[in-house]
């Protein structure tokens, strides 16, 4: 069934139409320049870090492994 709607109705759509695309636009823009110096891609490799964490100790009792049957 077709509605008639008043032209002032389209009017609205659009303009909230043309709204919601400026925040994407907004939105997409500030996702993508995050400084505007130039890319360090050329150094890639991962800063020199101090290596493996030492591993806490525990004071509970480990499981034990259970004996296997050597079908």
């Amino acid at each position: 069934m077709l509605v008639y709607r008043h032209p002032k109705f389209y009017v609205e759509i659009r303009k909230r139409a043309k709204e919601q695309q400026k925040k994407l636009r907004e939105r997409n823009k500030s996702d993508q320049v995050i400084s505007h110096s130039a890319s360090t891609e050329a150094n890639s490799r991962r800063a020199p870090g101090p290596g493996l964490k030492p591993q806490a100790s525990s004071s509970k009792p480990q499981a034990k492994p259970e004996p296997s049957s050597g079908s």
